[in-house]
């Protein structure tokens, strides 16, 4: 038996043997990126430099490969009035490394004061705190939650009364302390290390999946680990630009920057940027534009038509396309014609963009030097 399938059986047993069932109802989950059936575990081990005994990062993958969820075990004593129980609980992080649910083992529960136990709303609610990234959890210490008097025994959790009342929002009554340490707990160095797993496993199949996943943090994090880590494909592509439109402008940004200078050498890639940029608003143009001025050649025909809209577009948008035409060497005359029709502008600061543009080409074209020498006049 190889020591792959010794390293299956024994974590199967391992989990056996927690009392962890996927079918008990103690467990709390959000939307997994991937929701395919699992296959098998595979067990980590890394220094996680936190307070735990437990090294372990159980990873489980479809019968594809693919990575579906991490788990690990949080077990600490959570303590009042010198009267101790165990926090016993699996957190579960999605693949992309946000939060993802947590799970009870048999006959264990989370309590409040006096070791009351959680209602289901309270677990409910619990689920929901945890996954906010966002929370001001992150930048408190625990002695922030409770007052001092109330702060006695390492690992106390408030009453409610005790808890300072501009962090109601944040925690679950009388559970102060289990929400703190499990939020720290999901937020801190494991969840780094699911990502770097994640990574690991990256692929171009894998990618689409998390591309097409309904959760806008799966996308956002998909859109900033293609560049460097998979080579994209042309469904990977189609994605992107189906992703830049005006209606979501952070995954609009980061589909455009997840396009490659490599991806930029494709003709047929740099004529559907255009397209986008026609249908764009302002921001998503200078990305665009700023996007173009990555590829090794501009494609004649984003070129021409570039040049055709540059009466439509504000002062700036014109500089950046006039800086794009020098970096590229333009030099023909439709397109110095095009910027000609610039000096008429009611807006001098465009006439003079243009004025500098042909100054620099050394433009000997008599019609347009004219229309440079009157613009010259006229300021």
């Amino acid at each position: 038996m190889n020591k792959c399938r010794i390293l299956f059986l024994l974590t199967l047993l391992a989990l056996a043997a927690s009392g962890f069932r996927s079918d008990q109802p103690g467990r709390y989950f959000l939307s997994p990126t991937l929701s395919l059936p699992a296959d098998h575990v595979q067990a980590f081990t890394f220094d996680f430099k936190d307070e735990l005994l437990d090294d372990t990062l159980f990873q489980t993958r479809s019968k594809e490969g693919f990575p579906l969820s991490y788990h690990r075990r949080l077990k600490t004593s959570v303590c009042f009035d010198d009267k101790c129980r165990l926090l016993d609980v699996a957190i579960y992080w999605n693949i992309t490394g946000r939060y993802l649910g947590f799970e009870l083992p048999q006959k264990e529960y989370l309590s409040k004061t006096d070791h009351e136990p959680f209602t289901t709303d309270e677990y409910q609610r619990l689920n929901a705190l945890l996954a906010d990234e966002q929370s001001p959890l992150g930048n408190m210490s625990y002695e922030e939650l409770v007052p001092r008097p109330y702060f006695t025994v390492k690992g106390i959790d408030g009453v409610t009364s005790a808890t300072a009342k501009s962090v109601l929002d944040y925690i679950v009554k009388g559970a102060a302390y289990t929400t703190y340490k499990m939020w720290h707990f999901i937020y801190g160095p494991t969840q780094e290390r699911v990502t770097e797993l994640t990574i690991k496993s990256l692929s171009p199949e894998l990618i689409m999946k998390i591309l097409e996943s309904g959760d806008a943090y799966d996308k956002l994090w998909a859109l900033n680990h293609i560049n460097g880590h998979v080579k994209p494909t042309p469904q990977i592509l189609g994605q992107l630009l189906r992703f830049i439109d005006n209606r979501n402008y952070s995954l609009s940004e980061r589909a455009i920057n997840a396009i490659s200078p490599t991806d930029l050498q494709s003709d047929s890639v740099q004529v559907l940027l255009l397209s986008k940029l026609n249908q764009a608003d302002y921001s998503q143009k200078k990305l665009l534009i700023k996007k173009l001025k990555e590829a090794p050649f501009l494609n004649a025909d984003v070129k021409t038509n570039l040049a055709d809209q540059l009466p439509k577009l504000s002062a700036e948008l014109v500089g950046d396309v006039l800086v794009l035409f020098q970096k590229f060497g333009v030099k023909d005359l439709p397109t110095y014609r095009a910027v000609s029709q610039l000096l008429r502008s009611e807006n001098r600061f465009i006439g003079s963009k243009a004025l500098k543009f042909l100054q620099d080409a050394g433009v000997t074209d008599e019609a347009i030097s004219r229309e440079m020498a009157a613009f010259r006049t006229s300021q």
